[in-house]
């Protein structure tokens, strides 16, 4: 899977956006020729799925003539949106539900306004289409509640959710196991809330690492882990997961391994054969010397991080990655 950047609009100015070096920093928006371009180089070797990111994809000007030659295109295995959901109802009636599904990054009725309202009218819209999509949330503050709001309106009790950061809060990347300890109890207050509601929450990325946690707050993970399985929903929950790289590609064909380590991965499709070449690229080239750093010396003989299940964000690794790389190359 890759994923196509296909403008740098926004309607938001979400304070914990992880793609805010892009955002509404210029009108810049995909070519329908370099789409085409862009979707027969991740298909080349088959059928694959796309993701359509942003910016809001659905600002994208060119959006319902990009549907049609993804609906046209066979090797195009399924297709997902990530989307805010503010204006997904100009399109719902010309989203295929066998081939389209949705990821809706929901905000709070402070951040939307006005728009909270026609979020709600159009989550009740794409339940109505029977389009498959998620709810998911970015945990950076306490105001969550009303999330569990907008799961009650469609009847849902599955959630998908990340930690963020807030731009302008300065992190320590040498320290970040203490922050992740600071902002624990935000996360216990999190999963605590959710397993009242009997929702289930799954980790998307930026998850906190297992072993700031006690063994009694294990217990809860336990429980949740529980309720996913009493209601048949997948739920990662656990930190300990491997971090694969996610290919995002921009209008000029650009590409980098992932948002968090784009100054430091962005290349040119153009330099590659197929999307798999280049994700072997990444791969030689960063997740190897991701696996062998570590953040802090307690880090250095963890088990999870030696088998890449720590969960900790390559991000934080981003100087050792640097540094280990330009020794082993200097040794050559």
């Amino acid at each position: 899977m890759a994923n196509i950047f296909l403008t740098k609009k926004c309607n938001l100015k979400c304070p914990y956006c992880f793609a805010n070096e892009f955002v509404n920093k210029n009108q810049e928006e995909f070519s329908i020729e370099n789409l085409i371009k862009v979707i027969n180089f991740i298909t080349k070797d088959g059928t694959s799925r796309i993701g359509l990111i942003g910016g809001e994809p659905t600002l994208y000007s060119k959006f319902r003539e990009l549907i049609k030659i993804l609906d046209k295109n066979n090797k195009v295995k399924d297709v997902i949106i990530y989307t805010n959901g503010i204006e997904i109802d100009k399109y719902i009636n010309h989203l295929n539900p066998k081939k389209y599904s949705l990821l809706l990054n929901c905000n709070s009725p402070e951040q939307l306004g006005e728009n909270y309202v026609k979020l709600k009218n159009n989550l009740l819209l794409l339940k109505k289409a029977n389009l498959t999509f998620k709810l998911g949330l970015n945990l950076w503050n306490s105001n969550f509640a009303y999330i569990f709001e907008l799961l009650k309106l469609i009847n849902r009790n599955d959630l998908r959710f990340s930690y963020a950061i807030q731009n302008d809060k300065k992190v320590n990347n040498s320290n970040i196991i203490e922050e992740f300890k600071k902002q624990k109890s935000l996360l216990f207050d999190f999963f605590n809330a959710c397993l009242i509601r009997n929702i289930v929450p799954s980790y998307d990325c930026n998850s906190f690492p297992d072993c700031i946690f006690t063994n009694e707050e294990k217990i809860l993970l336990v429980k949740i882990k529980q309720l996913a399985e009493k209601y048949d929903v997948d739920s990662p929950i656990s930190s300990c997961r491997t971090c694969n790289p996610v290919i995002d590609i921009f209008p000029d064909l650009s590409a980098i391994r992932c948002f968090g380590l784009s100054d430091f991965s962005k290349i040119n499709i153009s330099d590659f054969d197929n999307l798999e070449q280049l994700k072997r690229y990444y791969y030689a080239k960063i997740d190897i010397f991701a696996k062998i750093s570590y953040v802090i010396p307690m880090c250095e003989n963890c088990k999870m991080r030696i088998l890449n299940k720590c969960g900790i964000c390559f991000a934080y690794k981003l100087s050792k990655i640097k540094k280990i790389k330009n020794y082993i190359l200097s040794e050559e």
